[in-house]
């Protein structure tokens, strides 16, 4: 047998490169098939090739055998990456920020880096950009600006792709596929415009693809979504799924202090400082929302 990975996932079919650069179109022996996790873009597999009656290659292939991940993602479906990078358009959509802080919290769960990407700074003033740095003060992560436009930021954006293996991930109609064309120009990949009525991009990307980069690294370009639920996540969870709370929560009154109205709360006394106040009134959503699924 033959050892790949899933670069292409599509109709119960997956496209899976060898160790030697051959693509194959790959199914899916039916354990895998029966198997609840399923398989993944970015899954190391174990594969053989289909021949036909003379004992040539056909270009096909059945995976036998799936490798233990080391991470998995359940929107956008990925495995086996090295890191998140959340990409957010400044304008046309506007940046949703709670769905950043949703796709942040899931990256903690699976102990995965994390970066933030806000693009299109071309249809942003100096003084918004201004604002938004102010309101982004102990942001615990890093985040940086891009533009296909202006080329902007996209130096940073190579350097953060090389040697590692990572998934882009955003609503539609903010700049993914637009931002890797602009890096690595012959990957030719669909882009498409915002639409005017519903303020939302259009889906150009159909379904995740493993992409090698020109300049060093891999991808996953994904398709975009503006909705993210927390499945397999507890509320006692929570707190330890935001960094910036971890330092501060040995100080609180509290062993079990979830950082909402018990007294002597070293992390709300640190929001406005040390704690970013837009995150911490997303963790207080969050709790809340996963409150409410304990519940039933």
């Amino acid at each position: 047998m033959l050892q790949g990975r899933v670069i292409k996932a599509a109709g119960g079919l997956f496209t899976v490169l060898d160790d030697e650069g051959g693509e194959y179109l790959c199914h899916a022996r039916g354990s895998l098939k029966q198997d609840k996790k399923g398989l993944l873009v970015g899954d190391w597999v174990k594969f053989d090739i289909v021949k036909d009656g003379a004992g040539t290659p056909t270009g096909e292939g059945v995976i036998e055998e799936m490798y233990p991940r080391k991470n998995s993602l359940p929107r956008p479906p990925v495995a086996n990456v090295d890191q998140l990078v959340v990409v957010m358009s400044l304008k046309q959509p506007e940046c949703d920020w709670q769905l950043v802080n949703r796709m942040l919290v899931l990256s903690e769960k699976e102990e995965l880096p994390a970066v933030v990407c806000l693009n299109k700074t071309d249809l942003f003033t100096d003084q918004e950009q201004g604002e938004l740095d102010g309101r982004l003060d102990h942001f615990p992560y890093p985040f940086f600006y891009t533009s296909a436009v202006s080329g902007e930021g996209l130096n940073t954006l190579k350097d953060k792709f090389i040697g590692y293996c990572s998934v882009l991930a955003g609503p539609s109609g903010v700049g993914k596929s637009t931002l890797l064309n602009a890096i690595s120009p012959g990957l030719s990949l669909q882009t498409g415009p915002v639409s005017n009525k519903i303020k939302r991009g259009k889906h150009t990307t159909r379904q995740a693809t493993l992409i090698p980069l020109e300049t060093g690294g891999m991808v996953v370009d994904t398709p975009g979504f503006t909705r993210l639920n927390f499945f397999d996540i507890e509320p006692e969870e929570l707190p330890d799924l935001f960094p910036e709370f971890r330092a501060l929560h040995d100080s609180c009154g509290f062993r079990d202090c979830r950082h909402l109205s018990e007294p002597k709360c070293a992390v709300r006394e640190e929001v406005g400082k040390l704690i970013n106040s837009m995150r911490y009134e997303h963790y207080r959503y969050f709790m809340k929302e996963l409150s409410k699924q304990e519940a039933f």
